[in-house]
């Protein structure tokens, strides 16, 4: 059994990285007073539930990374609300995870795993590679 949830953990993280990758944002960027607002209510605190009750409030990252099973209770983004605004309410970018493994899971609070460094690194990569070449007209010198 497990095994099983742990399958369907990482299944979940690949599912939406796979899906953002394959759906470029080109992005808004919400203040912070729209981020308190939205995790205030609805439908966060209707998805928010709907994913407790889901994943049966059992820490996700614990699984993944050390095979065990703990409680959890808060439900975290996958890909960053900051990242992604589109996703902030959708029920496949959201896990539960534990307090303590919340702030591990965020690079800005010392931490980050695996899964989180290796999406950051693809992220990072993908943004140095959008440019725009521009060439000259010599004609018009």
């Amino acid at each position: 059994m497990l095994e099983q949830l742990k399958q369907t953990a990482i299944n979940r993280q690949q599912i939406i990285t796979e899906w953002a990758d394959r759906h470029p944002y080109m992005g808004y960027n919400p203040t912070e007073k729209e981020i308190q607002y939205f995790y205030r209510h609805e439908p966060w605190l209707s998805v928010r539930q709907q994913v407790l009750n889901r994943d049966n409030y059992i820490d996700q990252f614990e699984l993944v990374e050390n095979d065990r099973i703990i409680p959890g209770n808060t439900v975290h983004h996958i890909i960053p609300l900051r990242e992604r605004w589109d996703l902030r309410a959708d029920i496949r970018n959201l896990e539960v995870i534990s307090k303590s493994n919340h702030n591990r899971e965020h690079p800005e609070r010392n931490g980050g795993s695996a899964v989180r460094k290796k999406y950051e690194m693809t992220r990072h990569n993908a943004k140095l590679v959008h440019a725009v070449k521009i060439k000259t007209n010599d004609e018009l010198f």
